[in-house]
């Protein structure tokens, strides 16, 4: 035992410090059990459930994007190297981000995580992978919540949920003879089924069309509490009525399911969720709901694949019930090695990679309803050497538990990270050497359907007094604001607390405050707290320590405290503490025009209001703000230079909307003209200068061309330069572009394309620019479909457009879509024409504009977004060959433009070619048993469609009003569509349900269509 002088002290102190490095530095090398790798939007919130992980003796490490790489060859790089040379080596990857924050490659023609977890090479994976396909906040504390509720705090209020399970049979009825696709299926319902009530399972609900079970069904069952919810029948993107369940209309509360989806892709690969993979995603963090995982495949197919799939779901089950497996993870590899040992020659590769375990791989997974533990340890566990023993008993009857884990992890020593497992007494044998007075110890017990223990120990002192400091309280009302945080230019008074660690008396004891910091001074340092008891503590009294913080302390800078206790035997007792100075930082956000011609932007020769937003990025409110406007340019003026803010807290934001600036412009001023200026912000005890710039109106266009092929997107600048458009073109990508109304990007054709890395610097720029209100247009023939699986950026979410197929085939003649701005166009195409991507529309908003005529594939989809407009395609528009109006590149490419709001070229009324809309209605297939399509065009009684206000699709097909309606043979109305209802595509689909839902008997129905004075009716037939 150290004697207590200062010396000693001292060189104790310097022991523990060697002590830290060297672990520090052994915990970099030695690697972890649990990686999660994760896109850095979303590391703060990933962090609770990585402490989570590691208290429960699963070691973690966080890796960054920003610190690893973000492309897939870069992710894959440190996984590979973490594999082969960590000491301890990953046997966990968690993925954070969906696939448009985190690559998720092509592996045999399919996206799959495979692509980082087959270390070797053989296909195998070699760490088990899950992802969390999160793509804002909202989701990623949403799905934390859940696996944490689910595994750490199980809902014990019903316990008989964990026993419980839906499994659905959804047949087809012979549609792909001569598989027998239901036969199938209803014998992995039969064999999953067996598997439960072997385990004691009391309730599964087996569900089925044919039993006349549908979504609803589904809803009941899971709000009910179910463990297991299984989906085996077909289905794309979601299970096929009359499954075709909405998870976010469900209430399951924190009753979560594991949800396995065993059809075609019900996995997003782009920047889109499928419906189906909102079981994981829906709900809030403080309204959980739907499934705490999900697995499921990205492949696409029919034939023989349903027995693949088949094995994979028998294979999830074995795994649990059969082979005692007791992670998530663990069950869906087993499912995906299934396929090779129940068809070993069927080529099923594609299968294994192609199914992802969504969610956390390392969850437990509940077969029975959480033991609770009564868990024994010592409360108090002393300094240098600590020999315990920890024992676990069931708490129902006070047996033991064997083969439970224990894990024993200090707070602030990480030399202290011990895991074992009970032996057949329930006991765990520790030994270890705590070096950290009063550091807390803490003890997690967890196992296969154990409900985890959670307790602490407290490392003492023993034999003499230790007395070192324990906390203190911020007052600031001598000379502040009084908001309890140290605040540039404040004295502060410091009560202060010392707490007697060890278990003698400490006589008279003196506290001496120290510290040395250029942004502080000490005023009042030395106080006394008397006679303190051994595990007792003393305090100053409400007239504490003093001392004052300079005015220029920047925010969330570290005050650094050495205080120093002596008693009447000269026993010395040095520690250490720190507290934050918060300062409001603000920042200008953005700026707000109005006023003028009302176009919200100031333009040569305008007076407009300017209100700024500022935002405190700082950690200290500021009171009663007084803002003046400075002007720095020279083609600007200001008439009234007064702001003022009441109130801005920490993280958020301000605006002057009721004392605005006023600036004008000189009618002078050239387009694009950027004005600076700059606004001096007073308050109590703060004062800062911020600027920001104001555009003098804006270029009609920016042309960025990358590739190597550089005629197209000259000839695209030639052309709207004819038709008087303002713009300008490069081979950079400009850093601002905030100049610009819209932005063109010609990214080319293979060989000679240019390939946007994911999210790089460029392709987040693009991204925020259509977010903020921009109109994007982009052409390449790989950047939709190829580019993303070779660590390319997905734009397919932000273009409102699915990408089909890599294609094979050369493209043109490309032909127009009738009801939309590009009705009437036919163009041959004469530019490079290697392995075009085939695109389509994907969201409400989004439309078809262009299709190749002769392999007849979509190749154009414009969306209108509502805050923003893009047009994608994969040809090059510049090297389209022009022929008779309307097929012009000069007025196609003035039809985007005021598609994108804007009208400076040539007008399009009445030009000759354009042939107007005919009314049409088709039905097809018919007789149907699931879905019929029905197709119609709407003419629009001669009216010109609007180019330049909402979408011009809208404009043209619905201007008249329009309503399809579906009557049975009797005459009854049981389905109807109104114009506001109807899918902005040409095509309605129905599911043979009625407006309540309800499934309509075979049988004869006639579908109506009516807009004006057009009507047609069709009929068709429905089989069950």
């Amino acid at each position: 035992m150290f004697k207590d002088n200062y010396a000693m002290d001292m060189m104790k102190k310097i022991i523990i410090v060697i002590f830290g490095l060297t672990l520090l530095l052994s915990a970099q090398e030695s690697g972890a059990r649990y990686l999660i790798i994760t896109h850095d939007n979303f590391y703060n919130d990933i962090l609770p459930l990585a402490q989570w992980k590691h208290k429960k003796g699963m070691r973690t490490k966080i890796a960054r994007l920003s610190e690893i790489g973000s492309t897939a060859t870069q992710i894959r790089d440190y996984i590979v190297n973490a594999y082969n040379n960590w000491q301890v080596k990953p046997e966990y990857i968690l993925f954070v981000g969906a696939p448009n924050f985190i690559p998720f490659p092509l592996v045999l023609g399919w996206n799959s995580d495979n692509y980082y977890t087959n270390v070797s090479g053989d296909l195998y994976n070699e760490i088990l992978s899950g992802r969390l396909t999160v793509h804002n906040t909202t989701e990623i504390q949403t799905t934390v919540q859940k696996i944490l509720a689910y595994e750490r705090t199980p809902n014990t209020v019903d316990t008989m949920w964990f026993k419980r399970a839906c499994l659905i049979a959804n047949e087809d009825y012979g549609i792909y003879p001569p598989i027998g696709n239901d036969t199938v299926y209803w014998n992995d319902v039969r064999h999953v089924k067996n598997l439960m009530l072997a385990n004691g399972y009391d309730l599964i609900d087996t569900l089925s069309a044919g039993l006349g079970d549908n979504a609803y069904s589904v809803y009941q069952s899971i709000n009910n509490g179910r463990g297991f919810l299984m989906y085996r029948g077909t289905g794309l993107g979601n299970w096929y009525t009359p499954f075709d369940c909405n998870p976010d209309v469900i209430a399951n509360g924190t009753k979560l399911a594991i949800v396995l989806s065993f059809t075609c892709r019900t996995i997003g690969t782009g920047s889109t969720p499928a419906v189906a993979e909102r079981w994981f995603l829906t709900g809030t963090p403080t309204n959980l709901k739907g499934g705490a995982g999900f697995f499921a495949t990205t492949t696409v197919g029919g034939g023989f694949i349903t027995f693949l799939r088949s094995a994979v779901s028998r294979g999830f089950f074995d795994a649990i019930f059969i082979d005692d497996k007791g992670t998530f993870g663990e069950a869906c590899e087993g499912g995906r090695v299934k396929v090779y040992t129940m068809y070993p020659y069927s080529g099923g590769d594609e299968e294994y990679v192609g199914f992802t375990t969504v969610g956390d791989p390392e969850m437990n997974i509940w077969t029975a309803p959480p033991c609770s533990l009564l868990v024994t340890h010592p409360q108090l566990i002393p300094f240098g050497s600590a020999n315990f023993t920890v024992n676990v008993l069931r708490a129902i009857d006070l047996t033991p538990v064997n083969n439970a884990s224990v894990c024993v992890v200090a707070k602030q020593d990480t030399n202290i990270y011990v895991l074992d497992t009970t032996d057949t007494e329930g006991n765990t044998y520790f030994s270890i050497s705590p070096y950290i007075v009063g550091d807390t110890v803490y003890v997690t017990v967890t196992g296969k359907n154990l409900k985890p223990y959670e307790d602490y120990m407290i490392v003492q002192y023993t034999n003499s007094p230790y007395v070192v400091y324990l906390k203190s309280i911020i007052d600031d009302s001598l000379s502040g604001n009084n908001n309890h945080l140290i605040n540039p230019g404040e004295m502060i008074n410091l009560p202060l607390w010392v707490r007697n660690w060890g278990d003698s008396i400490a006589r008279n004891v003196i506290g001496l405050l120290r510290i040395s910091d250029p942004y502080v001074a000490l005023l009042d340092s030395v106080k006394s707290f008397g006679d303190i008891s051994g595990r007792d503590s003393a305090y100053t009294g409400s007239d504490g320590y003093k001392f004052s913080v300079s005015e220029d302390c920047p925010d969330m800078y570290n005050i650094d405290f050495e205080l120093v206790c002596q008693d009447t035997n000269d026993s010395i007792w040095v520690s250490h503490f720190s507290h934050r100075v918060c300062a409001p930082l603000l920042i200008f956000q953005e700026a707000y025009i109005s006023g003028g011609n009302g176009n919200i932007s100031i333009e040569p020769g305008e007076t407009v209001f300017v209100k700024v937003l500022i935002k405190n990025s700082g950690h200290s409110p500021v009171e009663s703000i007084n803002a003046i406007l400075q002007n720095l340019s020279s083609y600007t003026g200001i008439i009234d230079s007064s702001g003022s803010y009441e109130h801005i807290g920490p993280d958020s934001t301000a605006i002057n909307d009721s004392n605005p600036f006023v600036v004008f412009a000189d009618s002078s001023t050239p387009q694009g003209t950027v004005a600076n200026f700059q606004v001096i912000l007073t308050a109590f005890l703060y004062q800062d200068t911020i600027t920001f710039s104001l555009i003098i109106g804006k270029k009609d266009y920016y042309i960025w061309n990358p590739a190597l092929t550089q005629p197209p997107g000259q000839n695209i600048h030639n052309i709207l330069s004819n038709l008087n458009y303002s713009g300008e073109i490069g081979l950079n990508l400009p850093s601002d572009l905030q100049y610009y109304n819209a932005v063109f990007v010609c990214l080319g054709v293979f060989p000679n394309n240019y390939v946007i890395q994911n999210n790089s610097a460029e392709a987040i720029r693009l991204t925020d620019f259509a977010n903020n209100g921009g109109r994007l247009y982009m052409e390449g023939g790989d950047v939709w479909y190829y580019d993303p699986g070779i660590g390319g950026h997905d734009f397919s979410g932000i273009f409102g457009l699915i990408p089909e197929d890599d294609g094979g085939s050369n493209m043109g003649p490309i032909a127009g879509i009738s009801g939309t701005f590009t009705n009437g166009m036919l163009f041959n195409y004469a530019g490079e024409n290697e392995w075009m991507d085939h695109i389509g529309p994907s969201s409400p908003g989004s439309f078809l504009i262009f299709r190749d005529t002769d392999n007849y594939f979509d190749c154009g989809v414009a969306y209108d977004a509502g805050t923003y407009r893009t047009v994608g395609t994969s040809f090059e528009l510049g090297l389209l060959v022009d022929g008779s109006p309307p097929s012009t590149r000069a007025i196609l490419l003035d039809s985007i433009m005021r598609f994108f709001g804007f009208s400076h070229g040539i007008t399009e009324k009445g030009i000759a070619g354009i042939q107007p809309i005919r009314f049409s209605l088709q039905i097809y297939p018919n007789p149907f048993r699931n879905h019929l399509m029905i197709k119609f065009q709407i003419p629009s009684e001669g009216r010109e469609s609007s180019q330049s206000g909402t979408n011009s699709t809208l404009s043209t097909r619905y201007s008249l009003l329009a309503t399809l309606r579906i009557y049975d043979a009797a005459g009854r109305l049981v389905r109807q569509w109104d114009y506001q209802t109807m899918r902005q595509s040409d095509c309605v689909v129905w599911d043979g349900k009625d407006n309540v839902g309800r499934r309509l008997p075979s049988g004869i129905y006639f579908v109506r269509l009516e807009a004006g004075e057009f009507k047609k009716i069709e009929k068709a037939v429905l089989l069950h």
